[in-house]
């Protein structure tokens, strides 16, 4: 049924070409056919209104003829009567019209059974001019069932001269009365100028009826312009305004002669005018008839045309039907299919453009816990999460009610049994063929899962792991938010000692209580956030906080830090370094990180940022030392000085440890303590280090005694160094000579690493100092891994070792220490002999400084 539907369809399509012209062109025809009637039809008017026009005209001069008579009974008019009754016969006998035979028979009778005799002069009148008059009401009647305008005009023009031949008729009959009798009556005169302007005045309708027809005016005007037409007027015109003249005798042989012959002309011009009328229809006619064969023409051969178009479109379609069918339900199926799959998998509502729910499928009940019942004819806000913004909402209107477009989102429901979920929701307006909204479809996912787990991530993200506080993403993204903002940063005293001495997992102790000590101490101030950085550094951050205040509050932190901590039972003592800043939120956290290294620098307990404290000088000399760097390096000024260490046995210079000197413009000399951290920072580092390393082995090539190397960490895990010095060792072939000293105040976190440089040099015969022992991350477990040949006490203990009792102990334990694992000990900072004396005493194996030689650029007791 389907299937035939369509093809109806089709055809009706296909033929509603050939309807429409056959209407359209049945509507012309009709047209044609109504408008040849109304032709007709109007020429049956005119040629009545011909036969009642001769009948009146006859009828006139009859009157005026049958007065004379009733006046003269000698008057030689009587054959001439004679004439005009057997013409009105004639006339009436061969009449065609109908309708109004009848009156006109009925007036012969009533005319030829009049006793002209019996009757008086004006009797005879009144009956004649009845009988005319009625006549002329029939003519009166015919212009109002013309439908044509011009007919109409003509027809209405020919009343007008009706009018004025039955004026110049009474006329005649009253003065040819009058003549015959020679009297005049004072009532013919007003009658007469009663007549004579009702002529004028038809006389001026005829004109302006006919006014526009120029060929038929002329003829009329000319007409009119006789002599004897004119004549007859004047005689009027001498009669009314002399009645009582004797020439006024005179004039009666000629007037019913002149008059005749006027009204005569008025039949002439009226015989015209039927004529132009007649003339006029029979174009009208012609014209009529070729465009009904026109239109008879067009419509035969559009008919043909649309049929063999039809027969053609026809034929294609229903040709093709049967594809065009078999893909439409191809693709309803895959458009079910699609919309099962959907609904399988997606939760789906629709609603109308007011926003009310037509339609829920079966997830969207299920997930919400309503029945399709409890949800059909409500809104969306049955199921909407009162934790949802309103502008959310007044957004997604406005996207896809005003704006006509798709909006994608992620909103919070509400559950029937209150429980809530998240869904990733997309709506869609569906437009009509206006682009008019008619309903909206909305798509869902269920994302609950994923936003708790997004939730969980984001708190991963901003919580430090040692101490579930806040950290630094979490302070960051705090800054952004938040307003009127100051800041305290709080950095452990000697944490790196510490976390040394005891380990990393009683430093983390440390970490966890400190903390814990100031979040306890703050966490009930609502406009306080507490953040752990780093290692061992916090952060305080406050909102709408009085200056004074605030650094009141990080005064009383600081002393709550200092007093006593016992972890595991070791009773540590704290202290705090604290840098504080009030400025704008794009600089607060960097001033506050400045405040803090100038408290360190200073040994302050705290330091509040301002612009007397600024770094920019102390950044502006790092920029002048780097370009000196720069150009010491291009120049070839960075160069190795040699200061000896001394057997202390013999006081021999058996080795000589390497130091880095830069030569500034002037010829002084600079200490590496004041470019190389800038040499780190600007990678210049590992280019100073191959110099060193360089121009050691060049110096002690074809010397017999051994030479230290200082390495950072940095230089041991960097590949290229690493590289060098293997093919410096190659190259030399001197590596029972070197000695690399590892720096030891550095932590030392890829351990491996560390050792596997260690185990390589070594086959080369090199041999490795500890250096700066004593200080930093000491631990002996280093010692015992690294398998160090020297230890190289830190010269921070051994320049007080004469005055400090602790430095002494200190001392004495790692030269015992180092005795036991078989390694040697240097001294480093042997200033002055009370110095070197305790040095020997304690049996240190060597001394180095300046008590025996500052660093050289040449070897010294060599």
């Amino acid at each position: 049924m389907h299937n035939l539907n369509l093809k109806s369809k089709l055809f009706v399509l296909s033929t509603l070409p050939m309807i429409v012209i056959f209407i359209l062109s049945t509507m012309i025809l009709v047209e044609i056919f109504n408008k040849k009637q109304n032709i007709e039809l109007t020429k049956k008017h005119i040629d009545n209104a011909v036969i009642i026009s001769k009948f009146v005209h006859l009828l006139q001069l009859e009157r005026g003829l049958s007065i004379e008579l009733a006046v003269d009974e000698k008057s030689d008019k009587k054959e001439r009567l004679t004439f005009v009754k057997q013409e009105l016969e004639e006339l009436l006998k061969n009449s065609t019209i109908d309708s109004n035979i009848t009156l006109l028979n009925q007036c012969i009778e009533e005319k030829n059974s009049l006793d002209v005799g019996s009757l008086t002069i004006n009797e005879i009148e009144e009956f004649y001019s009845l009988k005319i008059s009625m006549l002329l009401d029939i003519i009166n009647t015919i212009p109002n069932s013309i439908n044509n305008l011009q007919d109409r005009n003509y027809i209405q023009a020919y009343t007008h001269l009706a009018v004025m031949k039955e004026s110049l008729g009474k006329t005649r009959a009253i003065l040819n009365k009058s003549f015959v009798k020679k009297e005049f009556q004072d009532d013919d005169f007003v009658k007469i100028r009663g007549f004579l302007n009702i002529y004028r005045m038809a006389q001026k309708r005829f004109e302006s009826t006919l006014f526009k027809d120029r060929d038929f005016f002329y003829f009329y005007k000319k007409s009119l312009e006789e002599d004897r037409i004119k004549e007859t007027f004047e005689i009027i015109s001498f009669i009314l305004n002399n009645p009582n003249n004797t020439k006024v005798d005179n004039l009666s042989y000629v007037w019913f002669e002149k008059v005749t012959h006027a009204i005569d002309t008025l039949k002439k011009v009226e015989n015209e005018l039927f004529a132009n009328v007649k003339i006029l229809l029979e174009k009208k006619q012609e014209s009529n008839f070729y465009e009904m064969i026109l239109v008879l023409m067009f419509l035969i051969i559009s008919t043909v045309v649309i049929i063999f178009q039809a027969i053609i479109i026809i034929r294609e379609i229903l040709t093709s039907t049967n594809s065009l069918e078999s893909n439409l339900s191809k693709s309803t199926s895959l458009l079910e299919q699609y919309k099962s799959a959907v609904d399988e998998s997606a939760i789906v509502s629709k609603t109308d453009k007011d926003g009310i729910i037509t339609y829920v499928n079966e997830k969207f009940c299920k997930i919400n816990g309503y029945s399709e019942s409890e949800l059909l004819g409500k809104t969306h806000s049955v199921v909407n999460h009162p934790d949802m913004p309103k502008e959310l909402f007044a957004d997604l209107w406005q996207t896809i009610k005003c704006l006509k477009q798709p909006w994608i989102g992620e909103i919070k429901n509400l559950k029937k049994d209150g429980s809530a979920y998240w869904a990733k929701t997309f709506i869609k307006p569906i437009l009509d063929a206006n682009g008019s909204v008619i309903e909206f479809i909305a798509i869902r996912t269920d994302i609950t899962q994923i936003v708790k787990q997004k939730i969980i991530f984001e708190k991963i993200a901003q919580t430090d792991a040692l101490t579930n506080y806040a950290n630094r993403y979490k302070l960051n993204s705090d800054i952004d938010e938040k307003h009127n903002l100051s800041i305290a940063l709080f950095n452990i005293d000697g944490f790196r000692e510490l976390n040394d001495f005891y380990g990393h997992a009683f430093g983390d102790c440390i970490i966890k209580s400190v903390a814990d000590k100031i979040y306890n101490f703050i966490s009930k101030d609502e406009r306080l956030f507490f953040y752990r950085l780093q290692g061992d550094e916090f952060a305080l951050l406050a909102t709408e906080y009085e200056r004074d205040s605030f650094i009141y509050k990080c005064r009383d932190i600081l002393l709550l830090i200092k007093e006593d901590l016992t972890i595991e039972n070791e009773n540590i003592v704290l202290s705090c370094s604290c840098g504080i800043a009030f400025e704008d939120k794009t600089s607060l956290l960097p001033k506050a990180d400045m405040a803090l290294k100038i408290a360190k620098q200073e040994n302050s307990d705290f330091v509040v940022y301002s612009d007397s404290i600024n770094l920019n000088g102390k950044y502006e000399n790092n920029i002048k030392c780097t370009k000196k760097l720069a150009t010491a390096l291009q120049n070839k000024k960075i160069v190795t000085f040699y200061q000896p260490i001394v057997n202390n046995l013999d006081l021999k210079y058996e080795k000589y440890e390497s130091l880095i000197r830069m030569i500034d413009e002037d010829g002084s000399i600079i200490s590496p303590y004041f470019f190389l951290d800038i040499a780190k920072k600007t990678k210049k580092y590992f280019d100073i280090t191959k110099i060193v390393i360089a121009q050691s082995f060049e110096m002690f090539k074809d010397k017999d005694v051994e030479f230290s190397v200082n390495l950072s960490i940095m230089d041991v895990l960097e590949p290229k160094i690493h590289d060098y010095i293997l093919m410096m060792l190659e190259k030399y072939d001197i590596g029972s000579k070197v000695v690399f000293e590892i720096v030891e105040s550095e932590y030392i976190e890829n351990f491996q690493t560390v050792k596997n440089f260690i185990d390589e040099v070594k086959r080369y015969g090199c041999k490795i100092a500890i250096d700066d022992f004593g200080t930093g991350y000491s631990n002996f477990e280093y010692l015992i891994k690294l398998k160090a040949d020297y230890l190289k006490i830190d010269g921070s203990l051994i320049k007080n070792i004469d005055t400090d009792e602790n430095a002494f102990l200190v001392v004495s334990t790692i030269v015992e220490f180092s005795k036991k694992l078989g390694m040697k000990t240097i001294a480093e900072f042997v200033e002055n002999e009370a110095i070197f004396k305790i040095v020997k005493e304690l049996e240190i194996d060597y001394s180095q400084g300046y008590y025996f030689s500052a660093p050289r650029e040449k070897l010294v007791g060599y």
